[in-house]
């Protein structure tokens, strides 16, 4: 065992190092007490040169350790002899060698104690020889006193030898310990992964075919169940890909996969996935340096997770407020390094959980009053991620105040031309009605502020801002604008202005979800979270399109479409059945190029920047494939467009049309009408006015549901709006009892919650009296139910009851038989702030990145 074992511990390993500063003091010591006693100076020229050649060794890592260990024990040996063989030092020696026995035991070197002893034996028997020959007469002092200290030296190297065999037998047995637990570790690492591997498999399986079964019972009774299903399997398969993330993190084996990629494809694609899993009453705002490069080289999956743990964090732990993600660079000779920065106002973290919260499994809020679920594996993820990138990770946080996440990874740059650009930028003029002091939370209304001011600053235009009507009013008035954006409360504080507004300009309404613009509308609805890259898409979009009353359908194409993000597909599916296309959905570019070779497709649909094979790759390899069926299909690019000069880029590279997400339909149905046949295209005129009257909805119409309203938020689609429909009548039952049971027990926080998901289904299916009923209702609840009259709440749960039946009867459902306990799927919910109060417009200049001033 031993010498290699106890050269490998640290305590033995200082050892060395201490050795040589004693043997340097005693040097010195030696060579001061030879001037002072005229000893011989030749020696101390050798004393002198034996330091340097020591200290060189070490510094140099001259020989091995062992061997530098061993030259200076024999040159402290040396020393020590010539320290001895003089009368003055005869008896200071066992003193001065039991000094050095105990400092050489923490070497754990039996054989150098065993050198200690020899060494003083031959220098004392060299000293009582030269004393005897110079006639000294051995009395008993001088008898005993050799004798004692012959004992000393003997007694000090068999105790140094004891503790070096216990040190040596304990170490053994530590290092017995740590190779179990090492082996056991790997042996649960092992199994964590593959059996997460194995579970994977059948979860995937369970989410397509639920997803199969949701598309065949269409409104059937179990299509609630199925998505609770669904989604609960997709939170099984995300907690699965978190245990195979670390465990290839804990056993090192992690592999780097360097791709370019586009900032804005990574951050769509992101924003689609995090929708479903942020609350209404949480902001979530994106802001991004016009600076950063529009392509950008590095392991896109792991950057991607970075992003997802970072912010899904912030959501989990935050419950009131917002997040705020900053995305910046800093240039670098090797190219930039990419700056991620993620605030959120939740509930902080003290110092003890601050320093565990890399632990894997750990979590800050762990125990019956947890906030959100999970494994606690985020951070040591992102912690892992982030080294195997070549960046490093800060974190910050105050206990009730939030956290702060900072991240810096290099990059290399692969276009530097910025990630935001226009077209048009000298033709246009844009004007915001954005309020954002009816958020209480005053970092959440900086967050803004600042994004807006880099998304201004970023494309080079110029931006007014108003907080009310009035100001808005003379904004008009005083400078023409090509583009109004507006927040979805502000726009329904004066909405037959904005709508004439609409007609003179680009109106877009920033909106949660559920947001519904009535009918005949022509504005634009652009969902949450606001941020710059949906913004440029506006923008850069012709301004003279328009929605045309005359709708195209291509009924029979078989419709190829190709996405890495499963929401995207989503998305792109209910899109394209719309026109009345076959589906297909992959989820690589490897997957497209396969099906083409078994199928024939019309058209192909195809996202650019995916894991493996990107878009572009996998369009000239269907083109090069001699075994693909049609090559001569048109392939259309579908990807986030923020610079102008992309659509040129993929056109260029071989794509038939481009599509940029998040998709518009004028720009779709102007790509399909260029590379479908003629003969594809049907037209069929659609009258605003006459949606949803002939369709079976007169008893709907006659309870006061606008059917038309209902169908818009459906995209036209009566499948789904049946099954919302459905969804409303299974749900009401819960529902009533617990909105009931709340205002009874004055649980008004609850009650807010519930009156407010009641607002958004009901303006859903066109319920629209009810819901501005649970609106006024909602408002009521925030201020803690003050001005709630009985008579005001049964009112609402009458209208409810009845809208409830009208539905149930044209769906002929027994209403007071549904399943009480029957949960509807999840709709998201988000929830508009406050009412402006004080008139004032804000300049953002293009080159200034400030918020302007007051007018």
């Amino acid at each position: 065992m031993g010498e290699h074992n106890i050269e490998k511990n640290e305590l033995f390993k200082t050892a060395h190092m201490m050795i040589l500063i004693a043997y340097t003091i005693f040097s010195i010591i030696l060579i001061g007490e030879s001037l002072l006693l005229l000893w011989e100076k030749w020696a101390l020229v050798l004393i002198a040169i034996s330091l340097v050649v020591s200290w060189t060794a070490h510094i140099r890592q001259m020989l091995s350790p062992h061997g530098r260990l061993w030259m200076y024990s024999l040159l402290m040996m040396g020393t020590f002899f010539f320290y001895g063989i003089h009368e003055t030092s005869t008896f200071d020696l066992a003193v001065v060698m039991t000094a050095v026995i105990i400092l050489y035991t923490m070497t754990g070197i039996k054989e150098l104690i065993t050198l200690c002893q020899v060494t003083y034996f031959l220098t004392m028997a060299y000293e009582l020889i030269n004393m005897a020959y110079n006639g000294t007469k051995f009395d008993a002092l001088i008898i005993t006193r050799s004798m004692l200290h012959v004992a000393m030296i003997l007694m000090s190297g068999w105790i140094a030898r004891i503790i070096i065999d216990k040190w040596a037998q304990v170490l053994e047995e530590s290092m017995q310990e740590i190779d179990f637990l090492k082996d056991a570790t790997e042996r649960l690492d092992d199994f964590l992964a593959n059996v997460s591997h194995e579970i994977r498999t059948p979860v995937n399986a369970v989410v397509g075919l639920t997803g199969v079964c949701i598309e065949k019972e269409g409104e059937g009774e179990l299509s609630a169940d199925l998505r609770s299903i669904q989604e609960a399997g997709k939170r099984v398969g995300e907690q699965i890909s978190d245990i195979l993330d670390y465990s290839e993190i804990d056993r090192n084996i992690l592999v780097r996969n360097d791709e370019d990629y586009m900032i804005a494809s990574l951050l769509n694609d992101l924003v689609s996935q995090l929708r479903s899993y942020k609350r209404p009453e949480i902001e979530l705002i994106i802001d991004i340096d016009p600076a950063i490069p529009s392509v950008l080289n590095t392991d896109v999956n792991k950057l991607k997770k970075i992003l997802w743990h970072l912010i899904m964090n912030g959501l989990k732990y935050t419950r009131e407020g917002g997040v705020y993600v900053r995305i910046s660079v800093v240039e670098q000779e090797y190219g930039i390094n990419l700056f991620i920065e993620v605030t959120d106002t939740g509930i902080g973290m003290n110092d003890e959980e601050l320093e565990r919260i890399s632990e894997r499994f750990y979590q800050a809020d762990s125990g019956r009053s947890r906030m959100g679920g999970g494994l606690g594996l985020g951070i040591p993820i992102v912690s892992g991620f982030v080294s195997s990138l070549g960046g490093f990770m800060t974190i910050e946080s105050t206990l009730g105040e939030g956290t702060t996440v900072r991240v810096s990874i290099p990059q290399k740059v692969v276009d530097p031309e910025g990630c935001m650009s226009l077209a048009h930028r000298e033709s246009l003029c844009l004007g915001a009605y954005l309020h954002f002091d009816k958020y209480p939370n005053p970092n959440v209304r900086e967050y803004y502020n600042r994004m807006v001011g880099n998304i201004v600053h970023g494309l080079g235009v110029q931006m007014h801002r108003v907080d009310n009507v009035e100001s808005l009013h003379w904004l008009v008035k005083s400078v023409k604008l090509t583009h109004l954006f507006i927040a979805a409360e502000e726009y329904e504080s004066d909405p037959s202005y904005i709508e004439e507004l609409s007609k003179e300009m680009v109106v877009v309404v920033v909106a949660d979800d559920d947001f519904v613009l009535p009918k005949g509308s022509k504005a634009k609805i652009m969902k949450k979270p606001f941020y710059c890259f949906p913004v440029t898409t506006v923008l850069n979009a012709d301004p003279g399109d328009e929605e045309s009353t005359v709708k195209i359908r291509c009924p029979g194409i078989e419709a190829l479409v190709v996405d890495d993000e499963p929401m995207n597909l989503t998305v792109a599916k209910g899109i394209f059945k719309g026109y009345g296309m076959n589906v297909t959905t992959v989820l690589s570019g490897q997957e497209a190029v396969e099906i083409c070779r078994e199928r024939a497709f019309n058209i192909v649909f195809m996202d650019h920047m995916m894991p493996g094979m990107d878009g572009i790759e996998a369009m000239k390899a269907i083109r090069a494939d001699r075994t693909v069926i049609s090559r001569d299909m048109p392939i259309v690019a579908l990807t986030a467009n923020a610079v102008s000069t992309a659509k040129e880029m993929f056109l260029s590279a071989g794509f038939d049309g481009f599509v940029s997400k998040p998709v518009e339909l004028t720009e779709l149905e102007r790509v399909l009408k260029r590379v479908l046949p003629k003969s594809s295209i049907v037209y069929e005129t659609v009258m605003e006015s006459d949606r949803g009257e002939d369709r079976g909805y007169k008893d709907l119409k006659a309870a006061g549901i606008d059917t038309a309203s209902g169908l818009r938020y459906s995209q036209r689609d009566e499948q789904l709006y049946n099954t919302l429909l459905k969804q409303f009548v299974t749900e009401a039952p819960a529902k009533r009892s617990k909105i009931n049971r709340y205002f009874e027990s004055g649980n008004f926080r609850d009650y807010e919650i519930l009156v407010h998901a009641l607002k958004s289904t009901s303006r859903m299916i066109g319920a629209d009296d009810l819901s501005e009923r649970a609106k006024s209702l909602e408002m009521l609840a925030k201020k803690g139910g003050k001005g709630i009259t009985g008579e005001m709440h049964e009112k609402v749960m009458e209208i409810y009851g009845k809208t409830v039946k009208a539905v149930a009867d044209y769906l002929d459902i027994d209403a007071d038989t549904v399943n009480k306990e029957e949960e509807a799927s999840a709709v998201l919910e988000f929830e508009p702030g406050g009412k402006s109060e004080k008139p004032f417009i804000l300049e953002f200049n293009p080159g200034e990145n400030t918020e302007g001033g007051e007018a």
